[in-house]
């Protein structure tokens, strides 16, 4: 799950910097952008895509790290067709908005940068997620907000989800906590070996 000081630091870039004080401990996740960051990024240009295949699954600023916390709910969600999630709206929100910063360096917000220099299937997989992760972030912080009634499909993230943990885990860079032939939340047979 995202830290409380994550979510700080999501709430105060959705803020713009403006009004980010001693109170932004208390706010509300506001979604992150898609937009690029106008900081400097990693050079990626001397890297290989599989290396930043590797860095955007298995780094710390991957999936393997941004995306621990939304894989219970996703077991819940696959064990259970969905049926019992019980999960606050204002926790669903925090573990899409982590996921939508998968590939940012330290405390950026967008890493499409580097995203975008991975191979192509992890490129693709990832940013299919991080896109439904977006929507759904705000449509949660909304509903955590009481502005919404939680009547959102989950489908398309549990989908985009499993789609970026099979373009890793085919690209050699499986995330740590994931084990598709011990998963009982995926079907593996979509893995080929």
């Amino acid at each position: 799950m995202t830290s409380k000081r994550r979510m700080t630091i999501l709430a105060c870039a959705g803020m713009v910097m403006a009004g980010c004080s001693n109170a932004a401990t208390t706010a509300t996740p506001s979604v992150v952008s898609s937009t690029r960051s106008t900081a400097a990024q990693p050079a990626t240009a001397t890297m290989s895509p599989a290396s930043i295949d590797a860095a955007v699954c298995r780094g710390e600023d991957g999936l393997e790290s941004r995306g621990r916390g939304f894989y219970s709910t996703f077991e819940q969600l696959m064990l259970t067709d969905g049926q019992e999630l019980s999960i606050a709206p204002i926790s669903l929100s925090a573990q899409m908005g982590a996921l939508t910063t998968i590939g940012a360096p330290g405390d950026e917000i967008d890493g499409s940068d580097i995203i975008d220099t991975a191979s192509p299937d992890v490129r693709l997989a990832l940013t299919k997620m991080i896109r439904d992760a977006e929507r759904l972030a705000q449509h949660y912080a909304d509903v955590a907000n009481g502005s919404l009634v939680a009547n959102s499909d989950l489908t398309p993230i549990v989908d985009s989800f499993t789609g970026a943990l099979i373009a890793c885990t085919m690209a050699g860079h499986q995330p740590s906590w994931f084990d598709p032939e011990n998963s009982r939340a995926i079907d593996t047979t979509r893995i080929e070996t």
